[in-house]
């Protein structure tokens, strides 16, 4: 039994170091998003500031042309950052669980180790009584 739980307990590491990995691919593509899409916003808003009124219409209307592509793109980016905290957050609940049945094995093993011990403990114990208690006899005998 012990050599199937030790088994088990490989085989549920290896699915909690499987899920850690995920889960850390997962946040830091979440996090690579996150810098596109703050470099787009600022990008956006420093153009709106940067904008003078005084420009000629026809480099308004291409400026504008760039924020309105601009913010099409944002949009799209952040459907993007959604969708992969998204991906991040299933990857975390995986890693979740595999944590949870790998403690599991490990619990279960320390406590059959745990009873092994206490019967292996009952069994010294008896094996001294019955050496005491035949050499009691043997001293009343005499």
């Amino acid at each position: 039994m012990r050599d199937t739980l030790t088994v088990l307990k490989r085989i549920r590491k290896h699915r909690k170091k499987g899920a850690e990995h995920a889960f850390m691919e997962a946040e830091r593509a979440r996090e690579q998003q996150e810098l596109r899409v703050n470099s787009i916003e600022e990008a956006v808003a420093s153009s709106r500031v940067s904008s003078q009124d005084d420009e000629e219409a026809c480099w308004v209307a291409q400026a504008a042309a760039w924020r309105m592509k601009m913010e099409v793109r944002l949009r799209s980016e952040r459907n993007r950052l959604a969708e992969r905290a998204e991906v991040s957050e299933d990857r975390q609940r995986d890693l979740a669980v595999a944590s949870r049945e790998h403690r599991v094995v490990e619990r279960i093993i320390e406590i059959n180790d745990e009873r092994r011990r206490v019967e292996q403990r009952r069994k010294e114990d008896k094996k001294l009584d019955a050496m005491g208690t035949r050499r009691w006899k043997r001293k009343g005998v005499s």
